[in-house]
Parts: structure tokens; sequence; C-alpha cells
């Protein structure tokens, strides 16, 4: 398997968190010393709950960027038997925006929305939660969250959906949530996407259905679009593109 990875994105990334974490760290600290002025209390309090809400921000995206491994280095890790026609694409810039995980396959591309958390997770439809205590919650506040991966997904596809139809390529787009924490338990009931833990990712890319196989020409092309701009290890070139249809995952 080919890894294109935009590592500038995630080092401007780590930066930034370290900024923001820092940021948040001095608001708080600066509450010790407003709270002894007459008059400022308020003012104080109000400091306080904007400075632990941006520290936790910056605290969850340093875990996220700074992590050993990442998860884009644990997808890697999933899938790394599997042969070469498939390419996986980490942090892909489509417009403005960046999709995190895009694999190019024989039939088309595939997001992977990732999410590092452990515990019990339960989907039902659209509908995600964690179950655990309020406690567990509270300090797990400033670690990895779950969000909505269904809409985290659906706002991916239509991205990617956008992008490929603004070049003329006309390819499948799947997607699937994959929980790559070895100790997470996950319980299913009529899910948006596929939903897996990490360790079936492989299996499972093996075996997605394919309409019309890709050339290895237009797979090539559709990896150097999803390379961007930016300079990276592998040269970009250019060729025939495809007009984009869309099929449910």
């Amino acid at each position: 398997m080919k890894i294109i990875r935009h590592d500038a994105y995630i080092a401007k990334r780590k930066r930034n968190s370290k900024w923001i974490a820092l940021l948040g760290f001095l608001m708080l600290t600066g509450t010790l010393f407003l709270a002894l002025l007459p008059n400022f209390l308020l003012p104080s309090y109000l400091l306080m709950l904007f400075g632990f809400v941006l520290f936790n921000i910056g605290m969850q995206q340093v875990g996220k960027w700074s992590r050993n491994p990442r998860n884009d280095q644990l997808l890697d890790h999933h899938l790394k038997a599997l042969p070469d026609r498939f390419s996986l694409v980490h942090y892909a810039p489509v417009g403005n925006k960046r999709i995190d995980h895009i694999l190019v396959h024989s039939g088309g591309a595939l997001i992977l929305t990732a999410k590092e958390i452990d515990g019990a997770i339960e989907e039902r439809g659209s509908r995600w939660r964690r179950r655990g205590s309020g406690i567990r919650r509270f300090l797990s506040f400033s670690g990895p969250q779950l969000g909505n991966p269904s809409i985290e997904t659906d706002t991916a596809v239509g991205l990617l959906e956008s992008h490929l139809s603004a070049a003329q390529f006309e390819i499948d787009v799947l997607a699937a949530v994959v929980f790559i924490h070895p100790r997470t338990e996950l319980t299913i009931e009529e899910p948006d996407y596929p939903v897996l833990h990490g360790d079936e990712l492989a299996s499972f890319v093996l075996n997605v259905p394919v309409e019309e196989e890709l050339s290895s020409r237009e797979r090539e092309n559709l990896v150097n679009l999803l390379k961007g701009d930016e300079i990276l290890d592998m040269p970009v070139k250019t060729g025939r593109r495809r007009p984009v249809k869309r099929r449910a995952a």
C-alpha cells in the first residue's frame, strides 16, 4: 500500500494546538490575580470559564496531533498488508478544508472516520452515545471525544463529492467509521455507515464491492488530485480525468 501524508499540515496543527492550550492555561492562571482585585470577581469567573474551555480544547488537539502513534499511523498499521493498488491519503486538502483519511482503491474512494476513544460505544441510526459515569466523562474532557461520527462522515462525503465533481471525476465514494482503540466495545444498530474495529478494517477494504474498476492511471490521477498543491515526497503527475456518482455505503 502507498501512503501519502501531509506532514506540513500535521506540524502546523501541532504548533497551533500547543498555543491554544498555553493561552487557555494563561487565562486560568490570570483569574488568580484578577479575583484579588475589588469588583472583578464576576470577570474573573468569566475568564476562568473561557480559559477552562480553551485549555481543554487545546489539550484535546495536543493529544490528537502529538500522540505517538497518531490516528493516521494506526491506520497505516492496520492496512499495511494491502497491495500497491491501494493508496492511503492522510489529511487531503479539499477546497479550504481537510478530510482526515481517504483510501483510494480499485473502485474509487473510501473515507475513513477514525476514532481513538475506548470504552462502551452505542450507535442507533445517527445517534451515538458513550456509556459511563458522569465523573468519567468529566475526567476525559481533555481527551479524545466521540462527537457524532455519522455527521462527521456525512460532511466529509459531501466535501469529497463536490471536490471530485469540480475536477470531473466520476467514481464511487464510500465511507466507514473505524474505532482504533483496542479496548473499544461497540453496540451498533442500523448504522448510517459501516462501523468497524481497527483489526477488521483490512478485511473490510478487501471485500468492498466494485462496480467499475479504475485503471492504474485513473487511480494515480485521483491520488494526485488529493495531494493538492503541497510539496510531498511523491511527484505529482497529470492525466485524463473522469466526470461524480455516489453509491451509498
